[in-house]
């Protein structure tokens, strides 16, 4: 399944205490038919310049009045999260899981 980054939000500092660690809420619309990723599955952030992070998604939040979806990546920064990029996870990504193990 694959969505695309709408809005991004970093948790640093005492902000992140609420997730143990500092990274990224990222926020992303995707189809509305295909259910988000759920907390601990893996998932694909892929940048238009080519870079990807692979990691789980934590604290999955679903909104349907606004079309959105979002979860927390643990590491990350602001910068590496770019607008429009790629989320991807599910059946989309066990090819590129299997490549890699």
């Amino acid at each position: 399944m694959i969505g695309k980054v709408t809005d991004r939000i970093e948790m640093k500092g005492h902000a992140a205490l609420e997730y143990g660690a500092e990274g990224v809420v990222v926020i992303f619309q995707h189809d509305q038919s295909e259910a988000p990723p759920r907390s601990g599955e893996a998932v694909l952030l892929v940048r238009s310049d080519g870079w990807i992070y692979s990691g789980k998604a934590e604290d999955v939040r679903f909104e349907p009045s606004a079309k959105a979806s979002g979860f927390f990546l643990r590491g990350l920064h602001l910068d590496e999260v770019p607008l429009g990029s790629v989320i991807r996870w599910g059946v989309d990504i066990q090819g590129v899981q299997n490549a890699v193990a």
